[in-house]
């Protein structure tokens, strides 16, 4: 072990001392006043005769310390050495590793580097232009798992804008582990360029379940693509927004029960069917009134079937379950039985029941296939935690590349839980303070 001459000044700081250079042997020695050198000086490289003490040289860290390190000379040819300082270098590197990494945390919940700088600021300062080179250097160094076996595949677009340029996030994810298999920042999302993206990262001639919301283009791209290999199915979750967004925001009670038919072939939403429904007898006595009292019953009637949905919800949540997807034969038999209904619908649910029915072995495919997801959610949800909505306009095409990648590492686990504290490093600093 190193030997250590104290003084009265550093003798309450030993232990931290010793664990500084604990990995150097009995030859080493720390003196009263700080410097750190072998106790007998070593021969010389030049011509083998033995050297002697020469004093030290500083090296100082702004706001963290100095560390005294020895230096060596040689009487016969005057050859000057310095003595090895590499515990001061791993100290110091340490330190800003931990540095590093709070940048990096802060910078993957999307705090602006100008957030970051004020809070450094309160620990070691640095600018903002040093942070954007801490952060992308790390980013640099990192590299996101290749995800294997792949079966089943989400792909989705989004659409941030890099100022006034728009740009288009392509994202395949491994549902099951729920890995970024490949992410592109791209100028458009036309066939060529999803094509592209599919044959770089996918392997075309093995067996794939692919989901993807209802663009119409997909299917045929994608059986160019993989051929017969492909299994294509359509989000269910999309198919309910697109439902949704077919009817207007305020809607009559014949309006929000046609709604919630169309929402109730794939998934069962039989409850909300059966309390619209006694209410449509009351609504056309309603309509014959006057149109003050009608609006005041509807806002009523629809508030009640709000809080009726929101309870549903909190027993779901509670019982963790989620919305119960119908048999294949149940959700056959609903679409057939509006179908024969369909005369009586307005024309944007006609429209909607027909795309349906013309989409009909592409929204059941999971039926066919074990453990087949029906939405691609998962991909929703990531980009939801990844890049949100109120910033995904807020950043340079560099900016939106760093997210990305920092997203897809931290699914990933790259980053872990930390091992040590801020405050575990900086006291290795205490004895370099003030070196007696």
């Amino acid at each position: 072990m190193t030997e250590i001459q104290l003084s009265l000044i550093n003798f309450p700081i030993w232990p931290m001392i010793s664990e500084t250079f604990k990995d150097y042997s009995n030859d080493y020695e720390v003196t009263a006043k700080g410097v750190f050198r072998q106790i007998v000086p070593p021969s010389c490289p030049e011509c083998g005769h033995n050297m002697s003490h020469n004093g030290s040289n500083v090296y100082c860290k702004k706001l963290l310390g100095r560390a005294s390190v020895g230096r060596y000379v040689c009487g016969a040819c005057g050859h000057k050495l310095e003595e090895n300082k590499d515990f001061w270098k791993s100290t110091k590197d340490e330190f800003f590793q931990i540095i590093e990494k709070i940048c990096v945390l802060l910078r993957r919940h999307h705090n602006s580097y100008e957030v970051i700088e004020e809070l450094l600021a309160h620990i070691y300062p640095r600018d903002k232009d040093t942070i954007k080179n801490i952060v992308r250097s790390t980013i640099d160094t990192l590299k996101v798992p290749r995800v294997e076996n792949i079966q089943f595949v989400g792909y989705d677009e989004q659409h941030p804008k890099a100022g006034r340029n728009q740009k288009y996030r392509l994202t395949l994810i491994d549902i099951p582990t729920r890995q970024v298999i490949a992410e592109e920042l791209a100028e458009s999302k036309d066939n060529d360029t999803i094509e592209k993206f599919f044959r770089k990262n996918l392997d075309t001639h093995k067996q794939i379940f692919i989901v993807t919301d209802l663009y119409v283009g997909y299917d045929n791209l994608l059986k160019k693509i993989f051929g017969n290999k492909v299994t294509h199915q359509l989000c269910h979750f999309h198919l309910s927004q697109l439902i949704v967004k077919d009817f207007p925001r305020k809607t009559s009670i014949s309006q929000e029960l046609t709604k919630y038919e169309l929402l109730n072939i794939f998934y069962n939403r039989n409850l909300e069917v059966e309390f619209l429904s006694c209410l449509i007898e009351e609504e056309k006595s309603m309509l014959q009134k006057s149109k003050q009292e009608y609006d005041q019953w509807i806002r009523r009637a629809m508030s009640e079937f709000r809080n009726f949905i929101h309870r549903l919800e909190l027993k779901r949540r509670r019982n963790n379950e989620t919305l119960e997807h119908r048999t294949y034969d149940n959700a056959k038999n609903i679409l057939n039985t509006l179908l024969d209904r369909i005369e009586s619908f307005e024309i944007s649910v006609k429209k909607r029941l027909r795309r349906i029915e013309e989409q009909w072995h592409n929204l059941t495919a999971f039926y066919w296939v074990s453990n087949a997801p029906a939405t691609n959610n998962i991909v929703e949800n990531y980009y939801s935690t990844s890049l949100k909505t109120h910033r995904k306009n807020q950043l340079d095409t560099i900016g939106i590349q760093d997210q990305m990648k920092l997203s897809a590492l931290n699914r990933a686990g790259i980053f872990g839980k930390p091992t040590k504290t801020l405050l575990d490093v900086f006291v290795k600093f205490i004895p370099f303070l003030d070196t007696g």
